[in-house]
């Protein structure tokens, strides 16, 4: 029902297909109720698929409210079964949203994703909207682990610090890069299966020590968190 972005000269190659929105989500559609720390993650879904935007404030305050839920998370998490495993997402906001209507309802599923959520592709920041939406519907069975690309040094190297810098500001990078310090770093499936983005370090021992790991800080270039 939002507005789309005029064409004033009237040379729309494909006309079926709808204009981005013009303003970011309102307020009173991404928070319809009167929780403000559970947004409306079906209205994101097709307002950034429609290729809309979600205010700074708005994106600021979900990433601070997403913070404190990953904050009380261990760093190994326990899942029960049936659970979903996804990989990398890399910027494929309409892949991931794909990936969600074909694996299940996330209001009836488990999920873990594990990791690579952003670099490559050109949605990013959709993504990472889009996924802490979810997280903060879902926080007991929407789980994200931390990959190698969640770090200052990635995503410097790669493609999304630029695109956050062009969508929003240095401050909300900064925020992320908060955010990523802070998810968990690997899980454990049924008391069986060993959940992680990419591989184990030669200096892990036991399972039980991976929960005394100071996870809060920019993956470093060796150890066990490398």
């Amino acid at each position: 029902n939002m507005e789309g972005l005029a064409d004033p000269f009237g040379d729309r190659v494909v006309n079926e297909i709808p204009p981005p929105p013009v303003l970011p989500l309102d307020e009173d559609i991404l928070y319809p109720s009167s929780d403000s720390k559970t947004p409306d993650w079906i209205a994101v879904r097709d307002h950034l698929a429609a290729e809309g935007t979600i205010s700074k404030e708005h994106f600021v305050k979900m990433l601070h409210d997403a913070t404190d839920i990953f904050k009380e998370e261990p760093n190994l998490i326990q899942f029960p079964e049936p659970l979903v495993m996804v990989g990398d997402i890399h910027g494929q906001l309409y892949d991931l949203i794909h990936l969600i209507e074909k694996a299940g309802d996330p209001s009836k599923t488990n999920y873990v994703f594990m990791g690579d959520y952003v670099d490559r592709g050109i949605f990013g920041v959709e993504v990472i909207i889009f996924m802490i939406s979810m997280k903060l519907n879902f926080p007991d069975s929407f789980a994200m682990l931390r990959g190698n690309h969640e770090c200052r040094n990635m995503t410097d190297h790669f493609t999304f610090r630029q695109e956050v810098i062009e969508k929003y500001d240095e401050e909300v990078y900064d925020l992320i890069m908060e955010m990523f310090d802070a998810l968990p770093i690997c899980g454990l499936a049924d008391k069986k299966y060993f959940i992680t983005h990419g591989g184990i370090s030669p200096e892990l021992k036991k399972i039980s020590k991976i929960n005394k790991i100071d996870r809060f800080l920019e993956i470093p270039m060796d150890g066990i968190m490398c």
